[in-house]
């Protein structure tokens, strides 16, 4: 008899753990949820910022604040270096390619009474769909439509159309797959990435601008899936999804002719000599094929971080120069 109940606890143990399991996998294999709201685009992107903040906590002095984000901060209390936890965006160009429409969905810590207040003073107008207000404002030749969906999320867009808002409001009120490219190609999104992008390139094919005057295109209708992980140094992964295998191999033949001219003629270090933590991270990028994708990926170490998190720290704190007649207006960052 107490045979026969070990066996039953263990088989209990096992269940239980197998559920969890599956219960993870499953939640792992998901975008993330603020990505499934957003509306269809032609490039998504994707930031978890909590790591973010252990910086914010650990930088010495304040740091100085002004013109419109010091207005915006004293009325809603809201610093989005240290509030925001999430950021999800979704762009498209205009049908007549002379103009960009996006889609954001924010999520952090806020006031929301705070933050309804200072949007109602802003908004020309407010409309109510689905039992919350989406409040619309005239912002550099756009009509930027604000919504708190609940009290650690808001949505934006700058879409001429009200239905890309009504829709973030109907995916929220139940289970959505997303954009058809999140769908597609978020399976690809390395497990514990930080930050991804998902691109398709249009038909024409994009030309990228390099240091040293070289010139990278990327064939049309292929799609890019960028990440960042950290793993006590930063791993960046860029997989490159052509329509066909020679593609592909024309990808990576060019990128690595860039990769060996760069290398032998030093353009990409500084006159002072190379900095040997950047060396590092320059020599540590590969680039493969595996059949019809080609495969970008770098190691920045931690010792780049830090100087980088340093020299960012003394710009922030840094004195905002003066005109001959005294202090300038603030300028937007």
């Amino acid at each position: 008899m107490r045979k026969h109940r070990k066996l039953l606890i263990s088989a209990l143990l096992l269940a239980t753990v197998a559920a969890v399991g599956l219960v993870f996998y499953y939640r792992s294999t998901q975008p993330p949820g603020a990505a499934r709201l957003l509306p269809e685009g032609d490039f998504i992107f994707y930031a978890n910022l909590k790591p973010v903040h252990l910086f914010h906590l650990n930088q010495s002095g304040p740091v100085q604040l002004e013109g419109e984000y010091k207005d915006f901060i004293a009325q809603t209390g809201i610093q989005f270096e240290r509030d925001l936890d999430e950021v999800a965006m979704s762009r498209r160009e205009t049908a007549d390619h002379r103009d960009v429409e996006s889609a954001e969905i924010f999520a952090g810590r806020f006031d929301p009474e705070r933050l309804q207040n200072y949007l109602g003073k802003a908004a020309g107008s407010t409309e109510h769909y689905r039992g919350h207000a989406i409040y619309s404002i005239a912002h550099e030749g756009h009509l930027v439509r604000v919504c708190l969906l609940d009290r650690s999320r808001v949505a934006v867009t700058n879409m001429p159309s009200p239905e890309p808002m009504h829709g973030i409001l109907d995916r929220n009120d139940k289970s959505a797959p997303g954009p058809w490219l999140l769908a597609a190609h978020y399976r690809d999104v390395p497990a514990t990435s930080l930050a991804w992008l998902i691109d398709r390139i249009p038909n024409k094919a994009d030309s990228v601008q390099l240091p040293g005057g070289f010139s990278f295109s990327f064939p049309a209708d292929s799609v890019a899936v960028a990440s960042l992980r950290y793993t006590g140094s930063l791993l960046f992964r860029a997989d490159i999804f052509a329509q066909s295998e020679a593609q592909a191999r024309e990808i990576v033949d060019t990128a690595n002719t860039h990769l060996s001219l760069a290398r032998s003629i030093g353009q990409w270090m500084g006159s002072r000599g190379p900095d040997k933590d950047i060396k590092a991270a320059f020599d540590s990028i590969r680039v493969e094929q595996k059949e019809n994708v080609a495969v970008f990926t770098a190691t920045i170490p931690q010792s780049v971080l830090k100087k980088l998190w340093s020299e960012a720290q003394n710009e922030s704190v840094a004195p905002a120069p003066q005109s001959p007649g005294g202090p300038g207006p603030g300028r937007k960052r």
